[in-house]
């Protein structure tokens, strides 16, 4: 993707990675290693039925849902599991490009807390 972050307005930014949130909604993205258990989160918050897997690269693109806390409307973002920013793989490219160039008003990482160390 040929974005760099003060190219273009949010709104831009949000329909290149196909987004659309309406007026006051936040964004919030589910980032962290494959398999630790951001689709499960999702699910929870969204009461979507998301397919979930104990593998690695079981969620390769996006996947979106909204939920309400506080009256606050919240379009969260599902992102595939990456060991690093440095993407070595297309699912992992998709995490690495929403979170440094989609602007997301915050980034959730779920972590393993068996082995916070690689997480």
């Amino acid at each position: 993707m040929d974005l760099t972050n003060q190219s273009w307005d949010n709104k831009t930014v949000y329909q290149a990675f196909g987004l659309n949130p309406i007026q006051g909604q936040l964004v919030m993205a589910l980032a962290g290693n494959p398999n630790t258990g951001k689709s499960t989160v999702f699910n929870a918050l969204t009461g979507l039925r998301q397919h979930t897997g104990n593998w690695p690269g079981k969620t390769v693109l996006k996947t979106e849902g909204t939920f309400t806390h506080k009256n606050t409307r919240i379009l969260l973002v599902d992102l595939p599991g990456t060991y690093s920013l440095l993407a070595t793989s297309a699912d992992e490219q998709v995490a690495r490009d929403f979170i440094c160039l989609g602007r997301p008003d915050a980034t959730i990482v779920v972590a393993d807390a068996t082995c916070l160390e690689r997480n």
